[in-house]
């Protein structure tokens, strides 16, 4: 069979029982009541309110991108972003032309989109736009990217002005008290999993007499990363059987998803959490604060050579270690749905905290009333979540069609039929 189909069911059904456990199982058996437990204390069971869409006035903001390596290995990339509201839109687009031998410029592609998106969501602010503004994915991603160096020959400064207009958005959304809501309705997080199975293992810790920061400088460790977190394993060795499974559960890759589609039987919300950064960003922002300029030295190699880049960058990586905490929260809408993530600034909240300042992931005691009424206003279906982010989803995205018949012609007449394999066997075998 070419499908390799007798051999696709034979390996499946072998692997059965190990896939199943993987899919659907939280923890190991003897620890899975303690999750469950610590679960529905922070569970909040709720049915989504009522509102009408028509009453709220939003914006939602969404991109897409299509990238082309060029026959001379380079990467042509159109980014395109576009945000909408309920009396017009605002677009913009991006082109590309570069080179990076690592061959990860996907994932600034993924940064370029989302500076787009910040770029026409202040557009609109700057125009007077007043309102919900619903960003597709996570607000907390954007805040935990570490301002580097990019491996593009022409484009190195990237992040800097991705950060420079971050830090604009914030700061203009605050002031003219615009609400900004991210919304995830696939998301690989696991803070809230990590939140539950460290509270479960401090209050063990407690019931064994042993101390609170032996349990905390472990879990510490771990998100020192792959070394240290195998030090932490070995530290845990030394105590009792439940607190090492718990242990080695929290340091899984698990997500919370998996978590509430498993435990949750009503619709309702997790307990909202104020997030602390990642250690590498925690990293980042103490060494910011302590001095930019060597921080852009070790971080931009070849562009702090440059007198004029060291002149811009600092003044705005110096805002970075004040960006707002955010706090975030996942909604299940119907017991026969799938969870969202939702990220707002902490300062909607009227919680003033810096994500400098936040050492560790703590519970707020916040009234999520106004998010959940826009959440409900734009929740239509289990197809789909969120009208307004639909929408503008539907509107930007560029097709590889489209793409490949409109955009990468007009390249190849600036840059040359050659560019393109496509372009150089139209003209070699015409």
């Amino acid at each position: 069979m070419p499908e390799f189909l007798d051999l696709y069911i034979q390996d499946l059904h072998s692997r059965a029982k190990q896939i199943m456990e993987a899919y659907s199982r939280i923890a190991q058996q003897h620890t899975i009541e303690y999750i469950r437990k610590e679960f529905y204390e922070h569970w909040i069971t709720t049915s989504l309110p009522k509102t009408s869409p028509d009453k709220l006035k939003v914006l939602a903001v969404d991109s897409s991108s299509r990238h082309y390596i060029t026959s001379n290995c380079g990467i042509f990339c159109v980014a395109r972003a576009l945000a909408v509201t309920n009396s017009g839109e605002y677009r913009k687009v991006f082109t590309m032309f570069d080179y990076d031998p690592t061959e990860k410029y996907g994932e600034i592609i993924g940064r370029i989109m989302e500076w787009l998106e910040h770029e026409v969501v202040l557009e609109a602010l700057n125009n007077g736009f007043e309102g919900y503004v619903l960003i597709d994915g996570s607000i907390y991603g954007r805040l935990a990217h570490v301002p580097l160096e990019t491996h593009f020959t022409y484009h190195r400064d990237s992040m800097i002005k991705y950060f420079e207009t971050l830090v604009k958005l914030l700061k203009t959304a605050k002031e003219k008290k615009v609400t900004l809501i991210g919304i995830s309705k696939e998301s690989r997080s696991n803070f809230f999993r990590r939140y539950l199975i460290k509270n479960v293992l401090l209050k063990l810790a407690k019931e064994h007499g042993i101390e609170e920061s032996e349990i905390k400088k472990i879990l510490a460790k771990i998100s020192e990363g792959k070394e240290e977190a195998r030090k932490a394993l070995k530290e845990a060795e030394k105590l009792p059987e439940t607190l090492r499974e718990l242990i080695k559960e929290y340091i899984s890759n698990k997500t919370d998803f998996q978590l509430i589609m498993n435990y949750a039987k009503t619709p309702g919300y997790t307990a909202p959490l104020l997030l602390e950064p990642p250690t590498r960003t925690k990293r980042a922002l103490k060494l910011i604060k302590i001095n930019p300029e060597e921080y852009l030295k070790t971080a931009y190699p070849i562009l702090s050579l440059n007198k004029e880049f060291m002149n811009r960058a600092p003044r705005i990586i110096k805002e970075l270690p004040h960006l707002p905490g955010i706090v975030s929260f996942h909604v299940l809408p119907s017991e026969i749905d799938t969870p969202m993530r939702i990220d707002v600034p902490a300062w909607v909240l009227g919680i003033d905290h810096e994500l400098s300042e936040i050492e560790s992931t703590e519970k707020v005691n916040v009234s999520m009333k106004d998010i959940l009424e826009v959440i409900a206003a734009g929740y239509s279906s289990l197809k789909n979540y969120n009208i307004w982010l639909t929408t503008v989803d539907r509107k930007v995205k560029l097709s590889r069609n489209v793409f490949e018949k409109i955009y990468l012609p007009k390249f190849e007449e600036l840059v040359g039929r050659k560019a393109t394999s496509r372009g150089y066997r139209r003209v070699r075998f015409p």
